[in-house]
């Protein structure tokens, strides 16, 4: 079955097709279709709408949906493809998900063509679930749920040795081969938007980010060695919705095989006001310990976590440096949140990360 390649492509022959391939359509078909293009700030490697369908009878399939593409732009397209982006997210739906332990959407359908860089998913749509606002931050009791659902994820594949040898994950062996090509991305990245960076980082942040792109492979390095699990990898509230007491993770196209610290890092970080984060950091990480152990992980005291938080605080500056670099600083919505999230990097220099840069 081809794989649309934008969504005018998505005909009800094919979504019944797709439909019934992944189980959802027993009997009947759709009848007709229409189509919502969903907007992105952030920088995004694809595209997404919502599916509003009828069916020929009634049906228990589900009325609306989104599906989700590789990216129309060529350069995007090809360095998502090329980077394994669509690959690891439609293998995660297929492979992972349903034994991840924590919520993610249903997923109807998933399907990809290596060859041609195409890839298709359609998904449970969350209208009227509460989207997480990269921009005004979470709640206290917001960021605890995600704290806890972050640490039975990670509790779940805790140096386990199917998902390291799971030859589509990113996994430290990968993550070797790419620190050089990182750094390099970072120091090009860096020299593009320097004067956009000493606008929107604190400066200690500014003097820290600029010294680690020389060491950024040195300081990378160190992220292979240790306890390792699986991290969502791009773990920021616009990937989250909020439902009662649990919170929907979308986006895994940059899971990857890595230290625990890096989804914390990203989200205590980027997620809460500078105060509110140095006031309850502490507490977040010790809730995050005890929910490690009470899912089964008792060897990993505080104070690695510590050590790995405080690492991967400077990873978080890669994705930052990157995104500012390419995204269109014209648009008030990338401005703005290109200068709250980087507001909020002074945690880099609470924690005297720079320390950790060698040289």
């Amino acid at each position: 079955m081809a794989i649309p390649r934008t969504s005018g492509d998505i005909t009800p022959g094919w979504l019944t097709n797709a439909l019934r391939a992944g189980g959802r359509l027993p009997a009947g078909g759709v009848e007709s279709l229409s189509i919502e293009r969903i907007g992105q700030v952030r920088g995004f490697a694809g595209s997404i709408s919502r599916l509003i369908i009828q069916y020929e009878d009634e049906s228990d399939a589900p009325s609306t949906m989104v599906v989700k593409l590789s990216s129309v732009d060529p350069d995007i397209r090809r360095y998502a493809s090329e980077d394994g982006m669509y690959r690891r997210e439609t293998m995660y739906y297929r492979e992972l998900a349903g034994e991840s332990g924590i919520p993610v959407p249903d997923c109807y359908f998933a399907d990809l063509d290596p060859g041609s860089g195409d890839f298709v998913l359609l998904l449970e749509d969350l209208t009227g679930l509460q989207e997480g606002d990269e921009i005004a931050g979470c709640s206290l009791q917001q960021a605890e749920l995600v704290v806890r659902t972050l640490a039975r994820l990670h509790a779940r594949w805790w140096n386990d040795r199917r998902v390291a040898g799971l030859s589509w994950l990113t996994g430290p062996a990968d993550h070797s081969k790419q620190f050089n090509r990182l750094e390099n991305l970072y120091l090009d990245a860096w020299n593009r938007a320097t004067d956009t960076l000493a606008a929107i980082y604190p400066p200690t942040t500014f003097a820290i980010a600029e010294r680690f792109g020389p060491g950024l492979a040195a300081v990378l390095h160190t992220s292979t060695v240790g306890d390792q699990t699986l991290n969502h990898g791009d773990c920021h509230l616009g990937n989250m919705f909020f439902r009662d007491d649990q919170v929907v993770f979308t986006d895994w196209q940059n899971i990857m095989v890595t230290g625990p610290g890096l989804d914390l890092a990203y989200f205590i970080q980027g997620s809460l006001p500078v105060e509110t984060r140095r006031t309850h950091e502490q507490d977040l990480l010790a809730l995050y310990n005890s929910t490690l152990a009470k899912n089964g992980v008792t060897n990993y005291p505080p104070e690695k976590l510590f050590e790995d938080y405080r690492r991967d605080l400077l990873r978080t500056l890669i994705p930052s440096v990157l995104s500012v670099a390419n995204l269109d600083m014209n648009a008030p919505e990338s401005r703005e949140l290109v200068e709250t999230i980087g507001g909020r990097m002074i945690a880099i220099a609470d924690w005297n990360c720079g320390d950790l840069i060698p040289g």
